[in-house]
This record gives C-alpha cells, sequence and structure tokens, in this order.
C-alpha cells in the first residue's frame, strides 16, 4: 500500500493512480504499481481532508467516495455535485442509490442493464441496499475524484439521473422532481 495513505485499507483498488505512465518491455508489474502508487500520494498529499474530517469520514472513506464519483459522472463540472449527494445521503441516513458500486459488487459491464433481480442482491456493494459506503474503492481515482471528494458542492441535492444524453445528470432536492423527470424519460426510478 502506499507509504502515505494511513489507515486500514482492505484492498489496493483506488490507490493505483490513473496517469500516463512510462514503461518498457522489461518494465515488471512490481515497478509499475510502484509508480502508480508513488503517483497516488503526489496526487493524494495535496488534498485538503477537513472538510471529510468534520463529516466525521476517514481519508480512506474519502478515497471511496471518489471512487463513486470517478465512476458515476463522464462530466467533469459534475464531480463536486455527485460528491454532494453522496455527503447529502449520507448525512441523511439515506442508502447512496449508486449504480456502479452495485455494477463494481456484481462485475456487471457498463454496457449492460442492471436487472431487477441484481437490484436485490445481498452483496456489500448493493448501496441500495445497504446503508452507508460500500466496503472498498470501486474504481481509481483521479485527481479531480479526488479533490471533488474532499470538496463536494454546497447544495441540497439528494437525487440525480442521468439525462438523456448519457453524459449529463439531472439534480435535485426533491424526490418527487427526480420521480417526474426519470417517469418523462422512461426510466424506472429508483
Amino acid at each position: 500500500m502506499p507509504p502515505c495513505f494511513h489507515g486500514r485499507v482492505r484492498t489496493i483498488e483506488g490507490f493505483l493512480f490513473p496517469a500516463t505512465y512510462e514503461f518498457f518491455r522489461q518494465t515488471t508489474y512490481t515497478q509499475l504499481a510502484s509508480e502508480q502508487l508513488d503517483a497516488f500520494c503526489q496526487n493524494w498529499e495535496r488534498l485538503d481532508l477537513g472538510f471529510a474530517h468534520t463529516k466525521n469520514l476517514t481519508p480512506y472513506d474519502v478515497l471511496i467516495i471518489a471512487s463513486m464519483v470517478e465512476k458515476e459522472t463522464l462530466s467533469p463540472d459534475e464531480r463536486q455535485l455527485v460528491a454532494a449527494v453522496i455527503y447529502n445521503r449520507l448525512h441523511a441516513r439515506m442508502p447512496l442509490g449508486i449504480d456502479a458500486t452495485l455494477r463494481y459488487g456484481l462485475n456487471i459491464p457498463p454496457t449492460e442493464s442492471i436487472h431487477e433481480s441484481q437490484l436485490a442482491s445481498d452483496s456489500p456493494y448493493n448501496t441500495r441496499k445497504h446503508l452507508g459506503l460500500p466496503p472498498t474503492p470501486i474504481a481509481n481515482p483521479g485527481l479531480a475524484s479526488m479533490q471533488a471528494a474532499a470538496h463536494p458542492a454546497h447544495v441540497n441535492y439528494l437525487y440525480f439521473v442521468r439525462k438523456p444524453d448519457k453524459k449529463h445528470h439531472f439534480f435535485t432536492a426533491s424526490y418527487k422532481a427526480f420521480q417526474a423527470y426519470a417517469a418523462r424519460h422512461g426510466y424506472g426510478g429508483p
């Protein structure tokens, strides 16, 4: 595990910093992983985790949130909004309902639909069923997702749903508005 990270770590997932690396035929997996862990440390140490600390979140919690942000949105300007929804739902003790965590836990490719039976899964990564964060990161987040997880937007949003363009999301604090938007665009609801 990266030397810059203190605390209980369950997996290397989340710590392999996504970037472009130069390597050669003789480069070993260990050398490549070491470079990725070093890059993680260089970026992680730039974060101010003060806000997360005020919410009783550990550094590992912030990394888990960053991994969800990384997988949940393609739009850079939405990262802090997705992070805010996660923080707000944690504070309200609501299920997070993050599809990316269920996909990770059940190994469902993003090109496949999630089936009703999968929504009932007992996987610890089923954040529709289990309160709180999943047990580990679900991806290796980049710096922008880590920054968003450390400093979410100051909004009251509790819900978001992907827009028809499949790149952006509709955000709201109202369950009624969320349901109406989802119904209008043919989504099955939460």
